[in-house]
């Protein structure tokens, strides 16, 4: 059955009467702007904005004009559309960064973006551009404080593998811990690479109206991929080579997610916090330099995407109550298949042995193993805590453990309050 289209509309909308009279704008214009499917809420802004009648009429003739070219009347009518003159976006210390732009009513972030058209937020829409399928058009969807200043860092803080990794200098390892390092880094690759698709699978479906998330998602894709190749890289140049491939549990989690912020939750919240306490682990314990200044690196990525996550999340919750069971849901299934990764023992035990220094010292790594899953998890709690968010109670059974019956000093929570915090640009 075909869509019936709305019937144009009969009498002014009441809320345009006065500010029409005051702006000196017809009702007959205003009714034939509107019969085209102009946004009452537009018309009130050109209004206020001083744009005259005349000056709405230019334009409309010329977007009606000779689209050829041949023979067209020129009539800058495009000079005439409302826009703030005269505001200047003025750098800050930091530079001209995407959170100074937002001036005036370029900086407004509605709470629904209305167009499904790549328009940038703050330019004037015109009548009949095609829609291009964004499915996303609630703020709290998607939206993040914190993602301009994210963007600004990802983009000042670039590094490459290819040449900030002094490869040349790792240094040769016994058999045991060369396999141990290439199995990890196996896996990090894995996860990083599935990070970086599930994300840009995400990225079209967010509408123009909140240009900031895009733009920061862009860097996180950008770094997963980066991840994926560095910890490649790794695996394969100390005369090691890839590992086993991971059981994938915890990928299910992120891939069978059905809203943007449900893999979010998952991914940049749960699964990302623990990996960031994984990387740490690592550089700790890694064997050489190099390799000490490859975790440093992945760390700084990993933290702003925590940063990220934590931060939609805490907005979700504050400006939308209801769904704080939903979002309890959604990590209720995380870390239900967070848990059943610990069936992949080869990537477990690699650990251990690059945590004791070798194969003959498993089990004193298997116990530094487990000091590290106390602290995945009492970072990731006191996380969740800055978003709002009390879980101690109601975790995953197989990782409350961890906590339970404890009384940790406050070290965990200033450190994943650092970890979280956005840093300055």
């Amino acid at each position: 059955m075909a869509e019936e289209t709305a019937a144009p509309p009969t009498e002014m909308p009441e809320e345009l009467v006065e500010t029409a009279k005051a702006a000196a704008w017809p009702e007959d214009l205003v009714m034939e702007l509107l019969s085209q499917g102009a946004e009452p809420s537009d018309l009130m802004r050109y209004m206020t904005s001083g744009v005259t009648a005349e000056q709405v009429r230019q334009f409309m003739a010329s977007q009606g004009g000779d689209q050829g070219g041949g023979g067209m009347e020129l009539t800058l009518a495009w000079m005439n559309v409302p826009t703030e003159w005269g505001i200047r976006a003025k750098p800050t210390k930091h530079g001209l960064t995407i959170d100074a732009i937002n001036v005036g009513k370029y900086g407004e972030v509605p709470d629904v973006w209305k167009y499904n058209t790549e328009m940038p937020r703050g330019a004037v829409p015109i009548t009949g551009v095609e829609a291009m399928g964004y499915t996303i058009f609630e703020k709290q969807e998607l939206w993040a404080d914190n993602a301009g200043a994210l963007y600004e860092e990802a983009i000042q803080r670039r590094w490459g593998s290819a040449t900030d990794i002094d490869w040349e200098n790792i240094k040769e390892l016994p058999d045991d811990l060369e396999r141990a390092i290439c199995q990890i880094c196996t896996h990090f690759s894995e996860k990083a690479q599935l990070e970086a698709d599930i994300l840009a699978g995400w990225e079209p479906e967010l509408s123009y109206g909140y240009h900031e998330i895009k733009l920061y998602l862009s860097t996180v894709i950008f770094e997963g991929a980066r991840h994926a190749e560095l910890f490649r890289k790794r695996a394969l140049s100390n005369g090691g080579g890839l590992g086993l491939q991971s059981t994938g549990w915890g990928f299910r989690s992120v891939t069978d997610s059905r809203n943007f912020t449900e893999a979010v939750s998952i991914q940049m919240v749960l699964q990302d916090s623990f990996t960031l306490t994984q990387y740490q682990y690592c550089e700790r314990y890694a064997p050489s330099a190099p390799e000490k200044r490859m975790f440093r690196m992945a760390m700084q990525d990993k933290a702003r995407h925590v940063a990220y996550g934590l931060a939609h999340l805490k907005y979700v919750l504050l400006h939308r109550p209801e769904r704080r069971g939903e979002m309890e849901k959604y990590l209720d299934k995380g870390e239900s298949l967070l848990v059943a990764d610990d069936k992949d023992t080869a990537t477990r035990e690699a650990f251990a042995i690059l945590f004791g220094g070798s194969q003959e010292k498993i089990q004193e790594g298997l116990q530094k193993y487990e000091k590290m899953r106390e602290r995945q998890v009492r970072q990731y709690l006191a996380r969740l805590r800055w978003a709002t968010l009390e879980r101690e109670e109601t975790i995953f059974p197989a990782l409350r453990k961890y906590v339970q019956g404890q009384d940790e000093a406050a070290a965990a929570p200033s450190t994943a309050a650092r970890m979280a915090a956005v840093r300055p640009v």
